[in-house]
């Protein structure tokens, strides 16, 4: 027996053409093929077998117990290649796949959550996988095609390594403060304000922390940090505790197993801030990643009127 790999889709289907029509000649018009060409398919699959695989008569073909065995793995073969067909058209036109996402803590907390239940109900077969990285983190993931997709804070910069750069959503950061701290009373205050009081701080890496520092350095004064921690929750936590107060976004305050914290607007442009979502250039995104870039941007608010 000669190797398997003669064994190609088309001459299967025409063999199983043959034994379903018991001639050459009904298999060919079946197949709208020349009988010839049919009949050369066949030699060359009983060649590759060994052994015949019709009993061939005057009314026709028919077929012996290797054709009957061949017919049996023939169906099977030429099946799953029809499924197979059909699940990667799947993929082909954006109705399965795997997105990789890499996005800052803030998109996860604010935006995600929402945004990526909202894909997942519309598009179930579309596997998204998240991982938490910083903006800079996100943005070499693209580039070194670990991810598919960046989300952070300011990352227009990105343009000019020959990444696409899209708008997402934007948020505040504002300041918050325990009940009865000498800013609680007010509802907008500058920054620099708050740099006569202590502080809680994110850990150093990261980039809230960079810009908290650079914004003290602009205003000539240093900020008093007095506790360190790793995640919004925990700045809450501290802050309830009377422990400082911090500077993080409006929609990462968490007012869980404690008192009610005191949100004081800060009055700094850079309290807005702005994200976006990083990708390679259009002709490199698979057809799902273009697909969820569409959605997330359709999740923008637009401007009011």
């Amino acid at each position: 027996m000669q190797s398997i790999w003669r064994f190609d889709p088309t001459s299967l289907k025409l063999f199983i053409a043959a034994c379903e029509q018991g001639s050459i000649a009904r298999a060919a018009e079946r197949e709208n093929m020349v009988p010839s060409a049919v009949s050369k398919r066949i030699a060359e699959l009983e060649e590759a077998v060994g052994t015949p695989l019709f009993y061939r008569h005057k009314k026709g073909i028919e077929a012996t117990p290797a054709g009957q065995c061949l017919l049996e793995h023939a169906r099977r073969v030429v099946d799953d290649l029809l499924l197979m067909s059909a699940e990667m058209s799947g993929f082909a036109d954006g109705q399965r796949g795997h997105i990789r996402v890499g996005a800052n803590r803030s998109s996860i907390i604010q935006f995600l959550p929402r945004d990526l239940r909202a894909f997942r109900d519309a598009r179930p077969d579309i596997a998204i996988e998240l991982q938490e990285q910083t903006s800079e983190e996100a943005v070499e993931s693209v580039l070194g095609n670990q991810s598919d997709l960046a989300i952070g804070t300011d990352l227009s910069g990105a343009a000019l390594r020959g990444l696409d750069v899209h708008d997402y959503h934007s948020d505040e950061l504002v300041l918050v403060v325990p009940q009865g701290h000498p800013l609680a009373g007010k509802t907008a205050a500058a920054f620099s304000d708050s740099l006569s009081f202590s502080h809680i701080a994110l850990h150093k890496d990261s980039p809230l922390y960079r810009m908290l520092d650079q914004a003290a350095r602009h205003a000539k004064k240093t900020i008093k940090y007095e506790v360190h921690v790793k995640s919004f929750d925990a700045v809450c936590r501290m802050v309830q505790a009377g422990l400082g107060m911090a500077v993080i976004p409006r929609q990462a305050i968490s007012h869980a197993e404690g008192p009610d914290l005191i949100i004081v607007a800060l009055t700094d442009s850079w309290a807005t801030r702005r994200f976006h979502i990083v990708s390679r250039p259009a002709p490199y995104l698979s057809t799902v990643c273009k697909s969820f870039l569409e959605f997330l941007s359709a999740q923008v608010p637009g401007p009011r009127g």
